[in-house]
């Protein structure tokens, strides 16, 4: 790993660039386009694996053939925030990744939460109807989760599901990850790589796609600029030798 060149009052804090190297992801797209199963494939790299999965949307079904994966159902924003401090405090370089499964349902998790901890104040309130308080606290508690996982010492991969959003004014529509109001454009923001997840079909033949590059329509982005705009049928394995190549010399050299 490369050593700072900083030797000033912050020398012990300051790391060069090349040395955050940990894969910070967020796989967005369809039902049944193969988020988790790309997430998996973690598994199959020494530097991402062992992996641990966080089932908040109960689709870890396609992981099932994968016997090195360990998967702990969520279903509390609590639940969360115990792993997060577990992990941070007693993780000790076990796991090398953790999935997040997915932050759609999350959020949806956490709003069934706040609304009933505000029917107990308030029993006069539909339960189905969230105004801009209860909105504006679930947004806040998905930020800090994101941000606690993201800043762990190790690989996080998010899923979520994808939204098509129409602009009223302008009336372009964006494929987006889905979630609400202002998580929509902010949550991205927080993380490295973003990429939508599509399939396409031609004849017998079916293709994955990953697009990591934002375009007009596609909400898509590469901090690490090492993927290019799309990747076919790709693995984390394979994302993670694009984006550290220095790895894959060490591991031929051997």
């Amino acid at each position: 790993m490369a050593q700072a060149t900083n030797k000033g009052p912050l020398a012990d804090q300051v790391k060069p660039p090349d040395a955050l190297s940990y894969l910070n992801l967020l796989i967005y797209g369809h039902p049944g386009a193969g988020k988790t199963y790309l997430a998996g494939t973690a598994e199959d790299h020494p530097m991402t694996s062992p992996v641990l999965v966080l089932d908040v949307e109960g689709g870890t079904v396609t992981l099932r053939k994968r016997k090195g994966i360990d998967v702990i159902q969520v279903r509390s924003p609590q639940h969360m925030k115990e792993i997060h401090d577990e992990l941070r405090v007693n993780n000790n370089g076990h796991y090398k990744t953790v999935v997040i499964d997915s932050i759609t349902e999350l959020q949806k998790l956490d709003m069934r939460e706040v609304m009933r901890e505000m029917l107990q104040k308030r029993p006069d309130r539909d339960p189905d109807v969230p105004d801009k308080r209860e909105w504006g606290i679930s947004g806040e508690h998905i930020r800090r989760i994101i941000r606690a996982y993201r800043d762990l010492e190790m690989n996080t991969i998010f899923t979520a599901l994808m939204v098509d959003y129409k602009d009223d004014k302008s009336g372009q529509v964006t494929f987006s990850p889905s979630l609400p109001g202002k998580l929509r454009n902010e949550v991205p923001g927080f993380i490295d790589i973003v990429g939508y997840l599509y399939v396409t079909v031609q004849g017998e033949e079916v293709n994955r796609i990953l697009q990591l590059q934002q375009t007009q329509k596609v909400m898509a982005k590469d901090r690490t600029d090492s993927l290019g705009a799309r990747l076919e049928n790709t693995t984390i394995p394979e994302m993670w030798s694009l984006i550290h190549p220095s790895t894959n010399d060490k591991k031929e050299s051997k």
